[in-house]
């Protein structure tokens, strides 16, 4: 027979356990039974928090971290025998969320009709707005099925309030930049198809610092990557620069070293630098010829 004391913790764990299910009061509406004709609710939604994310995303989970996860609403949506899930991804801000669509998207192909940045084809739609990273799933891959995703993004971004407009990609110099090509980083795990400049977290993101990326086209064949990092203050900055200078991937050679840049070489021989400037770190590889020492 239960204790006062312990029925008393039972009933706290069962409140803190409703609480942490339940929706905030800035969370999307997911859409209800009959959004469109047929479908339905097929099961309980189901919520993950940053502890268990990895019980759903096999691999990926890491980069949803470092951006910045809260948690991850997912429904399943049915119309015998066919099924579409719909996932919501709260992220902690909406820099957070653009930075997950972005690494997510690949070539946007926008799909008419919905009210927010979106890319989409017939297995898979990906919405971005505020600080939400939103996915629609049809695992049949049937194109009749794209007006019913559609419809369901639509009626989840109508509970999603606008945000502020994002400024930190006006940090890139708009000349010859490559469009599409803009990214965002926040630490190892988003850097990492983009550039190996060595181990771990090497620019000292930290999980907090965004940094931004984008192509440039010197020809119509050669193009090279450019990286800007604005950091809190100049010591910051400089601590980032001393770090991966000291800790430089081994197949990296230094070819010059100035006070506050220096130049490398890969395998490869295409060449890059990096540069500090007061409180910003200016990365650029994937250069076909070494840039001036001046």
């Amino acid at each position: 027979m239960l204790t006062s004391a312990v029925r008393v913790i039972c009933l706290l764990l069962l409140v803190l356990q409703a609480i942490s299910l339940a929706e905030s009061p800035d969370a999307p509406v997911l859409p209800a039974d009959g959004f469109e004709a047929g479908w339905e609710r097929a099961e309980q939604t189901r919520v993950f928090h940053k502890n268990d994310l990895y019980g759903h995303i096999d691999g990926g989970a890491e980069l949803f971290l470092e951006f910045g996860f809260e948690k991850l609403l997912v429904q399943k949506y049915k119309n015998s025998p066919d099924e579409i899930d719909l996932e919501i991804y709260e992220m902690t801000e909406p820099a957070a969320a653009l930075g997950i669509y972005l690494m997510k998207c690949g070539r946007e192909t926008p799909l008419e009709n919905i009210p927010a940045r979106n890319t989409g084809n017939a297995y898979q739609t990906t919405v971005v707005k505020n600080n939400f990273f939103i996915q629609v799933n049809s695992f049949s891959g049937d194109e009749k099925f794209l007006p019913v995703m559609g419809k369901l993004a639509r009626q989840t971004l109508k509970s999603i309030a606008e945000s502020e407009p994002f400024t930190l990609f006006d940090l890139l110099p708009k000349e010859n930049l490559v469009p599409g090509s803009e990214l965002l980083l926040r630490g190892q795990y988003a850097l990492q198809p983009i550039y190996t400049f060595g181990a771990g977290d090497i620019f000292q993101l930290k999980g907090e610092i965004f940094g931004i990326s984008g192509s440039y086209r010197i020809d119509s064949v050669e193009s090279f990557t450019l990286i800007i990092i604005p950091y809190p203050d100049n010591k910051a900055a400089a601590s980032a620069f001393n770090h991966v200078l000291n800790n430089l991937d081994p197949y990296l050679e230094i070819t010059d070293k100035l006070k506050d840049r220096f130049i490398f070489k890969d395998y490869r021989d295409r060449f890059g630098d990096i540069v500090l400037k007061n409180d910003i770190l200016e990365i650029r590889f994937d250069l076909p010829v070494k840039p001036s020492v001046k």
